[in-house]
Formats: C-alpha cells, structure tokens, sequence
C-alpha cells in the first residue's frame, strides 16, 4: 500500500525512473493458482468423498484429549502440542509418521483397540490424542500422518482396506475431514470406481507437498489410463474440495510403474504407516 506524507518531497528523475521500474515489476506477478476445484465428487478421479457404500467408509468420531489443552493450539505454530498426561494404549501398532504438529520433529502414530478402534498421535512434544472410528472391512487398518506445504496443513490418512479417511491435526487433535456436502471425506481404492490410491505431489521441494487421488482406470486390451486429481484443503484441512484432474499416463500396460504406484496408499516419504493389532 503506497500512503502519502504530510510533508512535500523532492523527487529526483532517477527516484522516479527506479519507482516507475518497481512498480512495473509487481504488476507482472502472475497470482493465478493452481486448478480450480469442481463440486463435482463423481467424476472419475480418485479424490472422493463418502460416495462409496457406508460399511467402508471409516467415520471418525471428535478427537480426544487430557484436559487443559489451550485453545487456539493448532498445527502451524511452529512450537508443537503441549504435553499432557494421556498415554498410548498397551498393545497398540505404532510407527514414526511425519511431522503432524509443525515443530520440525517426527511424531508417532498409532492404532489400537480401547476396546473401540482407536486412531492416535503421539508427538514428540510428549502429546497424546486420539480418536475412534468404524469400518465393515475385515482387514487391519492402517494409518500414516504428513505435513502438506511448507507449513501445513498435516493430515492422517487411515487405510481400512476398501477406502482412505481423512483427517486433519487441528489444535491438537484429529479432525475428520469433510467434504462440500459436510460428510466425511474418503477415498477409494477401487471399490466404489472413484479411484484406487492416495498420494502427494512434490513441489519446489520434497517438503512442498500437496494431497492428491490416484486412479488406474483399465481402457482394455491390457492397458491403462493414470490419472491424479487435486485435494484443495481449506480452514486448517477440516474441509476437502476436488480441484482439477491430470492424465498421468495414457495407454499403460499393467506392470507399469504408474500403474502400481496409482494403487498405493502413501505421501511424501511416508508410505508405510502403523498397523491395527488383530
């Protein structure tokens, strides 16, 4: 913003020439942002919502804590969650995740039944919290927590075998995310045909990261067409819109690759996560 001076000032004619040079400069940042998000949550891509059957869409429940957690404590201050006195449950699957309370250091995630399915974070702050959810699939679910951007937000994706929920760390606790019709969020992994695999996009840097579904669609005659699309986060990740969709590869055979990587579920250089104890 350019404000004026109660006082007259002399400008000399190179001042103006250097001035009129800034002021060129800023008018030609392009701010055009990456593809815009669809309301759209069956197009084909993998970003999904809970479009699937109910019994494999896993629902978290609100995130639990010890008490006396400030308020106003969320991912993206940069000094991590306080402490407190809750602790991991005996038994439960444990494994290093990504830094999911923005203060430079791994944090833990973990799965266990307390007796209820039980999904939880353990920061190296000494912060424990946690929250409960359901799924029909008979498998063991797993989970992985990562930083997307520079400075988030972070985000849980929970693997219950048939879709991928996903949760947000905010104020020291997981949210579940929702998406534009206010229903958990969710992607599929090739049951419902919205998609088969979770992944992020790297950008200037490997911490650059941005969510994104994944989808392997067979076109027949043994090949494949790849495709990503956009997952646009908004108010700290407790919202998911779908942005734009990117053909990957186009005519792929089945042991390509891509192909493979498009059934994963993983982001950045987490792509192994804790896994529930049957």
């Amino acid at each position: 913003m350019i404000t004026r001076s109660s006082r007259a000032l002399v400008v000399s004619a190179a001042s103006l020439l250097s001035l009129s040079a800034v002021l060129t400069a800023c008018g030609d940042t392009d701010g055009t942002t990456g593809a815009a998000a669809t309301s759209s949550s069956t197009s084909g891509s993998a970003a999904g919502t809970a479009s699937g059957p109910a019994s494999t869409t896993a629902a978290g429940t609100p995130s639990t804590g010890a008490d006396g957690i400030p308020d106003g404590v969320s991912a993206g201050g940069g000094n991590g969650c306080p402490a407190n006195a809750a602790t991991v449950p005996a038994g439960a699957g444990t494994a290093t995740t990504g830094d999911v309370d923005l203060d430079g250091e791994a944090d833990t995630v973990w799965l266990a039944a307390t007796p209820e399915r039980t999904l939880g974070i353990t920061t190296a702050t000494g912060a424990t919290f946690s929250t409960v959810f359901t799924s029909a699939a008979p498998q063991a679910a797993s989970a992985l927590g990562q930083k997307l951007q520079p400075a988030g937000p972070a985000i849980v994706l929970l693997n219950t075998g048939r879709s991928v929920a996903l949760y947000a760390v905010v104020d020291c606790g997981l949210v579940p995310t929702l998406d534009e019709r206010g229903e958990p969020y969710a992607f599929d992994l090739g049951f419902t045909g919205y998609g088969t695999g979770v992944g992020c996009v790297a950008g200037g840097d490997e911490e650059d990261l941005s969510l994104v579904g994944l989808n392997a669609t067979d076109t027949g005659g043994g090949t494949f067409r790849v495709t990503r699309t956009a997952v646009q986060l908004e108010d700290s990740g407790r919202r998911a819109v779908n942005g734009g969709t990117t053909v990957v590869a186009e005519g792929v055979g089945a042991d390509d690759p891509r192909v493979a990587n498009a059934r994963t579920v993983g982001c950045g250089n987490q792509t192994a996560g804790a896994v529930e104890p049957q």
